[in-house]
């Protein structure tokens, strides 16, 4: 059952996706691992992470909580508390820039101008001391040496873009006298203000209802597909990722298990985690069962095997998988699993 619901979930074959000349990754992290002050040796909260994402794409990084999906996007913008957060190894390379060995000023140069990033609850990101249009137009004249009377006609404009009514009189609206979902669209009009290269969005649908979480995907969508910029978008839902992904980054206990074209992710999931989560993904059709659960939890920082992190919840895993980590590596070309097993259907019969 979940596998059929992951094939009703899975995006249809788009011919321009396939065909397409690959172009350079805008970004590209290799190996990058965070640690916490207090941790046990050698375990790290965020471990050897590596994807990319190119001009104009989507990059969706799924898992369930506290997988290091928002400790990942935190470090890329240079917004870990330091300590307790330390970024031990690895490099961001941004058009030609490693992110992670930038100074403070050089980071904050880029935030909010080349690269913005949407939050996952608004009211907490925003001031309430302070005007949307005051918010906005901050950003606008940090980054664009504008004069105020400027950067207020541009927050208008993107308040416009964003559909927000009446925008003259939101402009000088503050924060609690609008909704979950116009605040919502606030942020997105304050990330794209300057006109980003790269958008990190972080769960930036769970704290609204199911028809305003459509309308702000279709949103930030139709901005992107005006502007060119490319996004990591951070979310647990599937649906969402079959909806807007051109690639997935598949998340566990800090590590990246899977990774791959979104097509080939919901169509051949090569690792137990991700066929779990596929699993748990409700039919459209007439129900015939209980769904799919993936048992156990997370181990803690002090249990965490040496080896497959995902050893005490797995069906298929042995002595192997619990003594040696294994490296993501590609079963097909552009899709790459984070186990010994892989694929899984010659080694295990997992796929029937």
């Amino acid at each position: 059952m979940g596998r059929e619901a992951a094939r009703q979930l899975a995006p249809q074959s788009n011919p321009t996706r396939e065909t397409a000349p690959s172009a350079p990754p805008l970004l590209d992290v290799q190996g990058l691992s965070v640690r916490f002050d207090g941790a046990p040796k050698g375990v790290n909260v965020v471990d050897d992470v590596s994807f990319s994402v190119s001009k104009g794409k989507t990059l969706c990084i799924v898992g369930e909580s506290g997988c290091g999906k928002s400790v990942t996007s935190l470090a890329l913008m240079g917004l870990l508390p330091t300590p307790p957060a330390r970024i031990v190894a690895g490099a961001a390379v941004f058009d030609g820039q490693d992110l992670l060995t930038l100074s403070e000023r050089e980071r904050s140069d880029l935030r909010g101008d080349r690269i913005a990033m949407i939050f996952q609850e608004p009211m907490t990101s925003l001031n309430p001391a302070f005007t949307i249009g005051d918010q906005i137009a901050e950003g606008i004249v940090r980054h664009r040496k504008v004069s105020k009377a400027e950067a207020m006609e541009r927050a208008l404009d993107m308040l416009r873009k964003v559909r927000i009514p009446a925008p003259e009189k939101r402009l000088r609206a503050y924060p609690h006298e609008m909704s979950g979902g116009m605040r919502q669209r606030v942020m997105i009009a304050m990330a794209l203000a300057n006109d980003p290269q790269l958008l990190i969005a972080d769960e930036p649908t769970t704290a609204l209802d199911v028809t305003i979480q459509a309308q702000i995907l279709t949103l930030i969508r139709r901005l992107q597909e005006e502007t060119g910029t490319a996004m990591i978008l951070i979310t647990h839902d599937l649906g969402v990722v079959a909806e807007v992904a051109d690639e997935v980054a598949v998340m566990y206990a800090g590590r990246v298990v899977e990774s791959g074209p979104v097509e080939a992710i919901f169509d051949d999931p090569q690792h137990p985690y991700t066929i779990g989560l596929m699993g748990s993904v409700p039919s459209l059709g007439r129900r015939q069962g209980r769904l799919a659960t993936i048992r156990g939890t997370v181990p803690p920082a002090e249990l965490m095997p040496k080896g497959c992190r995902f050893t005490p919840r797995c069906p298929f895993s042995d002595g192997h998988c619990a003594n040696d980590p294994p490296p993501l590596a590609e079963i097909r070309p552009g899709h790459r699993a984070r186990c010994w097993y892989a694929p899984l259907e010659l080694h295990r019969g997992a796929a029937s």
